[in-house]
């Protein structure tokens, strides 16, 4: 019975005040989207770079092995471009080399052949193989000879 009346209260309560509520909800929302969310997120930062100020500040020994561990971290993806570069251009240097070799083997020992020396002497593509008819044309128009369409 409890639960009845609660519900009853709060529909209610929408019924009567349902569009104040709903134009609250979309200014609140308007509001936090335009002012404060930005507002708020430098307030964040500034106040985690005074953190970060006051905690190095205060242990200088904390700074310098957070900064020798960046250049150590820095230093080791530098290697590990450093030696995939070179076996990308070793790659790359193979391929090349590959292709030279690949044309040299196709140049050697022939002087060069002629464009359709595969075909049969007497071929013409337009007329086909052999005893098969031959390529005609479309007509031109579509009105017969003796005059008149259709």
């Amino acid at each position: 019975m409890v639960l009845y009346s609660a519900f009853n209260n709060a529909v209610s309560f929408v019924e009567h005040y349902g569009w104040y509520l709903l134009i609250t909800i979309v200014a609140s929302l308007y509001v936090y989207n335009i002012y404060l969310k930005n507002r708020i997120r430098d307030y964040l930062k500034r106040k985690s770079e005074q953190e970060y100020s006051a905690k190095y500040h205060k242990n200088s020994d904390l700074l310098e092995k957070r900064l020798l561990a960046q250049q150590a971290v820095a230093e080791k993806l530098q290697k590990k471009y450093n030696e995939d570069a070179d076996i990308y251009k070793r790659k790359l240097e193979e391929r090349e080399a590959q292709k030279l070799e690949n044309i040299a083997k196709k140049l050697e020992g022939k002087g060069g052949t002629k464009l359709g020396a595969g075909f049969k002497p007497e071929y013409n593509p337009l007329m086909g193989a052999g005893t098969s008819g031959g390529y005609r044309p479309p007509k031109k128009g579509c009105c017969k000879k003796g005059g008149g369409c259709g």
